[in-house]
């Protein structure tokens, strides 16, 4: 339910009140500002929260306020930045390790304070012009402080410092005037995630989502041998499509299809039925041989889930929206949100050919390809953090052929659809076809992986946010040149597909109505 004009408005008077307390009491001789600044962090998470819960397209870098004008966050946000003695109070000296010492005052901890300045910081970065706020060389002390922090320092101003440098490192003029401390920090990132991986591999095993799911070797769809190697039950489509029916009625449409498919075999491509036996088997449906009297006269078959959902489970929203949209906890940060932020961090380095080295020392890719499994990590948004790091890597030929050789292209088709998680593989497939070289090395898999990679796609042509659909339309733009690729395109009715998408557009419509915000026309 979207959040309305009114609750809006709630949330804005609340930082409007904290603003002006701070106002009348910060210039008092022993103003403590933490109380203060962690209410202001802990309304901005919960609104945050509240956003990322409408399910916004999560590489829209707008302003909240731009993509959802009615939303709070946006709201919160414009009143915070409008009080300018506070944004560079906050950004100037409560930063600083010796913000207190300089007042004369004793006594207190100045880490708590930096520890929540930064949290707060990190909590208005959605609205937050990086490049002014780290303009460098004004603020290169505050830069390298953050590069100290991130390195040396306890939690959470560890993590905070990480992800604060993460959109400092955004900006390539800045990260090109850090390029050495950024050499010795890649290295020491990715060995801090994989003893985080370990960590949380620990943690999954010790603790299990149900309290009695170790007395069955089944667990979220997943069977485990004896050395704990997950192995699929079913294939990727169709445990995307058991998901996506999972989560809500399906629309007409999606239930006339359905009667017109096949179902996939287990242990076998999904291959299209022609059209003439799909019409033999519909027009007779009592004859003996046909499916559909086959379904009529059997009592129907459990159907295997990627996330422990059945016909008899107790499964609900709650359990299933970390798997389509995630979250991240800010305050205590956990294993998850820690993984989160050097992915973050690292994410902007991949695309420097000079820290290439580091990614291939560390198994950058081992790791990325455990994080993106979200049977394994249990949260789509850090799994879409892996995957934008896992496509900023694949601007290089040299990782992108590596990626295809382990098999990465099959463990990206897994990633369920809908989530977060699978707007993150467009961007990867779109990167991936940029490569000519891995594109033929593509071409050359198995026929029933390239109809997954077609169907993966069209997938996200028709259902994903916008830069799902337009990183998979310039993914069929680069990969088209392949007569495989164009050829399972046409068996899949693609090009209706991408018509319909076409049509559809609001710049398209003629009605008078359809009114369009200025990012749509420009």
């Amino acid at each position: 339910m979207a959040p309305t004009i009114n609750d809006s408005n709630n949330e804005t008077v609340d930082v409007q009140a904290l603003l002006r307390q701070w106002e009348e009491e910060h210039h008092a001789a022993n103003y403590d500002p933490v109380p203060l600044l962690t209410k202001l962090a802990e309304l901005i998470e919960i609104e945050t929260d509240n956003y990322n819960k409408m399910d916004p397209d999560p590489f829209d870098e707008r302003h909240p306020s731009r993509a959802d004008p009615n939303c709070a966050l946006g709201h919160m946000l414009k009143v915070l930045f409008r009080k300018d003695s506070f944004m560079n109070k906050l950004v100037n000296d409560y930063l600083r390790e010796n913000y207190y010492s300089r007042l004369g005052i004793t006594g207190r901890d100045v880490n708590k304070l930096n520890v929540t300045a930064c949290r707060l910081m990190i909590d208005l970065l959605p609205g937050l012009e990086t490049s002014a706020v780290f303009e460098s060389p004004a603020n290169d002390a505050l830069v390298q402080r953050l590069f100290s922090w991130a390195e040396k320092s306890s939690e959470p101003l560890q993590t905070y410092a990480t992800g604060l440098l993460a959109a400092a490192m955004d900006v390539q003029d800045i990260a090109a005037g850090f390029r050495e401390q950024n050499g010795k920090l890649v290295p020491l990132m990715l060995e801090r995630l994989h003893g985080l991986q370990l960590e949380a591999n620990k943690e999954r095993h010790h603790n299990s989502s149900r309290p009695f799911a170790h007395l069955n070797n089944l667990e979220n769809g997943v069977v485990h041998t004896s050395d704990n190697t997950p192995k699929k039950k079913n294939s990727a489509n169709n445990q995307n499509k058991i998901f996506k029916n999972c989560l809500s009625p399906p629309p007409p449409d999606e239930i006339s299809r359905s009667v017109h498919e096949t179902p996939p075999k287990m242990n076998g491509p999904k291959r299209p039925v022609e059209p003439e036996t799909r019409r033999k088997s519909l027009e007779n449906p009592w004859d003996p041989v046909s499916p559909v009297r086959a379904s009529l006269m059997s009592p129907p078959l459990p159907r295997p889930s990627p996330f422990h959902v059945s016909d008899c489970s107790n499964s609900s929203w709650a359990e299933l929206e970390p798997f389509v949209i995630g979250n991240v906890q800010m305050f205590p940060p956990t294993l998850a949100t820690r993984q989160y932020f050097i992915l973050k961090y690292l994410t902007p380095m991949g695309e420097y050919q000079e820290f290439l080295s580091h990614v291939f020392e560390k198994n950058a890719l081992e790791l990325i390809l455990q994080i993106m499994n979200l049977r394994e990590s249990r949260n789509s948004r850090l799994s879409f953090e892996a995957l934008k790091y896992l496509a900023s890597l694949l601007c290089h030929k040299k990782f992108s052929i590596e990626f295809i050789n382990m098999q990465g292209l099959q463990r990206l088709l897994e990633v369920p659809r809908p989530s977060i998680a699978a707007t993150g593989v467009s961007i990867c497939l779109y990167y991936l076809a940029y490569c000519e070289d891995a594109l033929e090395r593509v071409c050359l898999l198995p026929h029933h992986i390239l109809a997954d990679l077609v169907s993966y796609a069209l997938w996200l042509l028709e259902c994903s946010h916008d830069s799902g659909r337009c990183h998979a339309t310039m993914f069929f733009g680069f990969s088209f040149q392949f007569r495989i690729i164009l050829e399972e395109f046409d068996v899949q009715d693609g090009l209706r597909k991408l018509y319909n998408v076409m049509s559809t557009l609001p710049i398209l419509a003629v009605e008078d109505d359809a009114a369009l915000n200025e990012d749509e026309e420009c």
